[in-house]
């Protein structure tokens, strides 16, 4: 329990907008019951209600805002002492007790104190001699205002309370998935290094002035890797193009083995997926099928709005190329992460199908 209250932090929940909203809302009520009881002749003799005027009416209105004052904004202050010294956590039976005791203390006290220095004047409604009565009448009718008040207030503490809460939590969740995804794309980067070391690896042994053009254009291709390492999402565009540098590269590499065909509508090119996705998707199918003149691997993409389709014939090498393991899985990962639809590996026949879905800025 803290002992210092910082009377600052009191001052601020109790003096605001809300509260004043709250005053002018609840303030009409007593003065417009008062007025009809007294003109209705209950509570007064069959005299008084010849001496009421306009001007009783709006001194009515003015004790009935000065009571609702006192009460609303002695309740947030209490409210705001209590979050300080007892706050609600470990300590609601504790804290029900004492500010339920304390409002209501305040609104009896001074209800009582209010009554008894205007008793007789034309601030309030009734004009004879106050009975025990009138001030039990008066006492419940303020208790029960000044509680409805402090149930509005602490209403609201809680439902902040749940919505800072709520949103704290998207955060963290938020941070989570990025740091995941930061995770997964710096799996990403060696797994490219990896690929692409082993077709310069090949290609040096075959054609070493190949090899030399190979660097330079893995350079390029390279370059746009460290681009995009922030990104979450990239336009299809921007990975098209990175795509088809990297397609270069393999053909430089498997001439005639690699046959390639690029049909998107252009509509599509304007969506976004994670960055990478579509090369590593075309990677896997090179890595896995053999690429000779007799048997092209014939890569396939088509593009609508809704998704971009890789498309190859299945046709496995005799021997199983070195992987890390770690690309298909990976985009799954990523897309799950950015809570999107799940993209599609399937084989059908003799035809491997990859479908990546492509996503727009408000997903």
């Amino acid at each position: 329990m803290n002992s210092k209250i910082n009377w600052s932090a009191v001052k601020d929940y109790t003096f605001t907008k809300g509260n004043l909203w709250v005053i002018l809302g609840i303030g009409i009520f007593p003065p417009v019951f008062g007025t009809l009881q007294f003109l209705s002749g209950i509570g007064n003799d069959e005299h008084t209600s010849l001496h009421w005027t306009a001007f009783d009416g709006f001194l009515n209105v003015i004790y009935s805002y000065i009571v609702t004052s006192v009460m609303v904004l002695g309740a947030s202050a209490i409210i705001a002492i209590l979050n300080q010294l007892i706050p609600w956590k470990g300590n609601i039976t504790k804290r029900i007790f004492v500010e339920a005791f304390l409002v209501i203390l305040l609104a009896t006290a001074f209800q009582s104190l209010l009554l008894y220095l205007l008793e007789g004047t034309r601030m309030i409604y009734i004009r004879r001699e106050l009975t025990f009565q009138d001030y039990w009448q008066n006492i419940i009718f303020t208790n029960t205002v000044t509680i409805i008040a402090t149930a509005i207030f602490e209403g609201a503490f809680f439902f902040r309370n749940w919505r800072d809460s709520l949103i704290a939590t998207e955060r963290l969740q938020k941070e989570q998935a990025m740091s995941q995804v930061a995770s997964l794309r710096s799996q990403m980067d060696p797994h490219f290094l990896f690929n692409s070391l082993n077709v310069l690896s090949g290609l040096i042994k075959q054609d070493p002035n190949r090899a030399e053009a190979f660097v330079n254009d893995f350079a390029k291709v390279y370059r746009y890797l460290l681009e995009v390492k922030d990104e979450m999402v990239v336009p299809l565009r921007k990975e098209l193009a990175f795509a088809e540098q990297y397609l270069h590269l393999q053909q430089t590499r498997f001439q005639e083995g690699l046959e390639v065909s690029i049909q998107l509508e252009p509509s599509s090119l304007d969506k976004y997926l994670p960055p990478l996705s579509l090369q590593e998707a075309i990677s896997n199918a090179i890595k896995h099928n053999s690429l000779t003149k007799e048997y092209p691997l014939k890569i396939d993409l088509k593009a609508d709005e809704q998704k971009i389709s890789i498309c190859n014939n299945f046709q496995l090498r005799s021997q199983k190329a070195d992987s890390t393991g770690t690309g298909l899985q990976n985009i799954k990962e990523r897309y799950r992460l950015l809570e999107a639809n799940a993209p599609r590996f399937e084989r059908h026949g003799e035809i491997f199908l990859v479908e990546l879905p492509l996503l727009s800025l408000e997903e």
